[in-house]
């Protein structure tokens, strides 16, 4: 918020400022793909079926196949991806989809622990991370510093400040000792919890 702005409009009557919200279910996939650098740009065509939980499409009155999408089809954005009324993809669910059911003026949005368990642990963002990961080791700077404010500016497009790199820089050195493993093993996994923790902070899938 601008002070000049806070001072002329106070309680945005006049629409100063935007709202702070977390992004719509689709967008929050689009951000993880565009950070890993895994995004694919076509437009338009069939929708396609990204990783999601086995047993999902045994849950409804018809049990259905899911077969994951390949290669680039793969890492389409989240507005391609196939919507069975009954059993949704719970990715998108957790976020606050709509249902197929009934039409939506409006959408909802929640805060639950799911969806943070969601962004660190699904099969489909997992994959993101180590995206992210194979990014920063390839695409980035040379010192681990340098790599770690460039990680964070993919997921938030800004700077860490001081703390925040000392707290990823010490998560970073303690993955990497704890994983058995040659070097670029040890590097790979350290450098995907690290994505994975940038992927599930409050700021990555909020938009401010």
């Amino acid at each position: 918020m601008r002070p000049d702005l806070r001072d002329l409009d106070p309680n945005n009557k006049l629409l100063a400022r935007q709202s702070r919200l977390r992004l719509d279910a689709e967008v929050v996939r689009d951000v993880a793909l565009a950070a890993s650098g895994l995004l694919s740009h076509k437009m338009g065509g069939p929708p396609v079926f990204p990783p999601q939980p086995d047993g999902v499409m045994t849950l409804g009155q018809v049990k259905r196949d899911w077969k994951d999408s390949a290669d680039d089809e793969r890492y389409r954005r989240g507005i391609y991806t196939h919507f069975w009324r009954a059993t949704p993809h719970p990715a998108l669910t957790v976020f606050d989809a709509p249902d197929g059911f009934s039409a939506c003026t409006r959408r909802l949005r929640s805060n639950t622990p799911l969806q943070a368990l969601t962004l660190l642990n699904d099969r489909q963002f997992y994959e993101l991370a180590r995206g992210l990961a194979a990014r920063v080791l390839q695409d980035g700077p040379n010192s681990d510093m340098e790599r770690l404010a460039y990680a964070f500016r993919l997921c938030v497009a800004r700077n860490p400040d001081d703390a925040e790199t000392r707290r990823l820089n010490d998560l970073l050195t303690q993955q990497i000792s704890a994983v058995d493993g040659n070097a670029d093993l040890k590097r790979t996994e350290g450098w995907t919890t690290v994505a994975r923790v940038l992927l599930n902070l409050d700021e990555t899938i909020t938009r401010e």
